[in-house]
């Protein structure tokens, strides 16, 4: 017999599948609601991490920033106070150079009272007094007097070495009253009288160390020194250590503020016409180039302003803006900017404005130069219409 049997399933199981099914959907649901719940988790808190990481680092370096131009401010602070008066590597500068001078002061200038010896000095320096006289922009001039010159006093070198240091310290003086008197007048001058000097300076190097003792002696603002941090100096004893001249010798005038800086200013200009000049092809290098007058203008520029400086700051640029943009592109503009919008506004005036028009003349300078892109130096030579 075949039994045929046959499951019949009820309401009750279905829903319990149902039910069943649901459950497990819901468990499953749960499991994965609860990842993500736990990646987000950890995704927030790793979020968190980082973001207070960076701004650790973010408080870090402005805390190290802060301390970084707290340092830098008191380092300035602390060489404003150390240079406000004078340039301490200006001044060790000066020492170098003048120690030349004092060589001459105690071993040749006593040797004048021998007569043989101030008769050969006497005859060789005018040769020299009248070849300065006769210095002018063409740069051939200036190679045949250059030529001339030194030819003349390696010669006398050959005779007597003493000679030989005398007539560099009387060609140094006799020179830079040439300058004052020459840039005094016509300002290109500064030129042709640096081409010389550059020249006379690498034939004979022992000239620089004379050239510059002497120079920063009369010029004491290429150190720069102002001697205004001594209380116990008097006015007239700062001014006669600034090197103002009489204006009138028998009743002891001095001259004024104006005509001093503007004698000052000739002294400046040469210096700079010097450092921007190059030489002509198959010449030998030039012994002060540039570097020197981007050293000067820093030293000056680092120092609390005086009524004199933006004369010898203009006097600078009028000269060696062109050059010093040559050889320093970056840091040139940033300079000439930092004049114009910091250090111009810090300019003391005189009581009877004096140096106001230097200052205007200093603005209008380098406004032209952040317009037009090209500083308006003095022409090295006089136009034709001039000539």
């Amino acid at each position: 017999m075949i039994f045929n049997i046959v499951f019949h399933r009820d309401d009750s199981d279905i829903d319990e599948d149902k039910a069943f099914e649901e459950e497990l959907m819901r468990q499953r649901k749960l499991i994965d609601d609860a990842i993500k719940a736990d990646k987000k988790r950890l995704e927030t808190a790793a979020a968190e991490a980082k973001a207070k990481a960076e701004k650790e680092k973010k408080e870090k370096e402005e805390k190290e920033k802060k301390e970084k131009e707290e340092k830098k401010k008191k380092e300035e602070i602390l060489k404003q106070q150390q240079s406000a008066a004078t340039s301490i590597e200006g001044m060790e500068e000066y020492k170098k150079y003048y120690a030349k001078i004092e060589y001459y002061k105690t071993k040749i200038k006593p040797m004048m009272k021998e007569d043989t010896f101030r008769k050969q000095c006497f005859n060789a320096k005018m040769i020299i007094n009248r070849t300065i006289t006769q210095l002018q922009s063409d740069h051939k001039i200036v190679y045949e007097k250059y030529e001339f010159l030194k030819n003349h006093i390696l010669n006398i070198k050959q005779q007597s070495n003493e000679a030989f240091e005398f007539l560099l310290n009387h060609l140094s003086k006799v020179f830079l009253a040439q300058v004052k008197q020459e840039i005094h007048a016509t300002a290109f001058a500064a030129y042709f009288l640096a081409r010389f000097a550059c020249l006379m300076c690498s034939a004979i190097p022992e000239f620089l160390d004379y050239l510059m003792g002497r120079l920063l002696k009369r010029c004491q603002y290429l150190i720069p020194k102002y001697h205004d941090d001594d209380p116990t100096l008097s006015a007239d004893e700062i001014r006669s250590r600034l090197r103002y001249n009489y204006s009138n010798k028998e009743k002891k005038i001095l001259e004024t503020f104006l005509e001093h800086s503007e004698n000052q200013k000739c002294y400046i200009m040469f210096y700079s016409a010097l450092c921007q000049t190059v030489p002509d092809p198959g010449q030998p290098e030039n012994p002060f180039p540039i570097k020197y007058a981007w050293i000067w203008l820093a030293r000056i520029c680092n120092m609390p302003p005086r009524e004199v400086t933006p004369i010898l700051v203009l006097g600078c640029l009028e000269v060696s803006a062109i050059r010093l943009l040559e050889a320093y592109p970056h840091q040139t503009p940033k300079l000439f900017r930092l004049i114009r919008e910091t250090i111009c506004s810090m300019y003391p005036i005189t009581d009877n404005q004096d140096n106001l028009s230097s200052i205007k003349q200093l603005e209008m300078f380098l406004d032209e130069y952040f317009q037009t892109g090209v500083p308006k130096c003095i022409p090295e030579t006089l136009p034709p219409s001039v000539k």
